[in-house]
């Protein structure tokens, strides 16, 4: 099979909840193959699960890690709530047959802070600790983990896919891969190719959200979208394309819209990646 394309419904909403009823039906009408919840509550709304099973489309859990949410945080309540809202979204990726849990699942968004070299080992290995309790429990659920490195401005933990891929081979766990996202890459990385292809050819890339630089849809921007199709062509990979487009107000929703309306925004995005889909 080839790849899905995917949308995540932060495209239309700023949280999961009853709002999102009869978008993943929408997303299906455009031409998406895939919708990716994003998960700011554990549990999904009832109707939204219904309207997920009624369609021929896979699904991609995305997190959201606010305030109280942090694997490696110093603070044990804090990564036990973590632990608890974990549990919880993968419990709701079994019970719609998601397959991928992606996201920055090892740290909360927006922790930046200068440690001393003592303090920033103590913080990976709980991360490295935290993620392994997660991915045995994603493995009885039948879902693989996908971590994302962020920007500088939402996380000091892992910017790039180096330290992805190194924190991947720390927790040596064959469920837990990367999540590369271009628009975090086009801030942190040297090269945004020579990062794609480390992590290709590691056979760790386990998700990609197709984002260009003022968080439009693949094919804006001044992203060189034909290098990283033709890299994911050579590479033969085959799991899900996904936009990760904000409405206003959202993680990195801009004040300029990349479109004339979110539908129009939807649209475009399909059209460009259907046009370079190669299965």
């Amino acid at each position: 099979m080839g790849n899905r394309w995917g949308i995540n419904l932060w495209n239309w909403v700023n949280e999961l909840g009853p709002q999102c009823t009869g978008l993943t039906e929408k997303a299906f009408k455009m031409g998406f193959t895939a919708i990716e919840l994003p998960m700011t509550v554990s549990q999904l709304p009832p109707k939204l699960a219904d309207e997920i099973h009624s369609l021929d489309m896979e699904v991609s859990l995305c997190a959201s890690l606010g305030a109280g949410r942090d694997l490696s945080s110093f603070d044990e309540a804090v990564r036990q709530n973590t632990m608890e809202y974990m549990v919880g979204c993968l419990k709701s990726a079994e019970a719609v047959s998601a397959k991928v849990f992606a996201g920055p699942l090892y740290t909360g968004g927006g922790k930046r802070h200068w440690l001393s070299e003592e303090d920033k080992k103590r913080e990976w290995e709980l991360a490295v600790t935290g993620i392994r309790k997660v991915s045995a429990i994603a493995k009885e659920c039948g879902v693989r983990l996908a971590l994302e490195p962020l920007n500088r401005y939402r996380t000091s933990v892992v910017n790039t896919a180096d330290q992805a891929l190194k924190l991947v081979s720390d927790i040596g766990e064959e469920n837990v891969g990367v999540h590369f996202d271009s628009y975090q890459a086009g801030i942190e990385e040297d090269s945004m190719t020579d990062a794609f292809e480390a992590v290709l050819k590691a056979g760790k890339l386990y998700h990609f959200h197709a984002c260009s630089n003022n968080r439009g849809v693949p094919g804006q921007g001044f992203f060189p979208w034909e290098d990283l199709w033709n890299l994911m062509r050579t590479y033969d990979y085959r799991e899900h394309i996904t936009m990760e487009t904000f409405m206003t107000g959202g993680f990195d929703g801009g004040w300029i819209e990349p479109g004339k309306s979110r539908d129009e925004i939807a649209e475009s995005g399909i059209r460009y990646i259907r046009q370079h889909d190669w299965h």
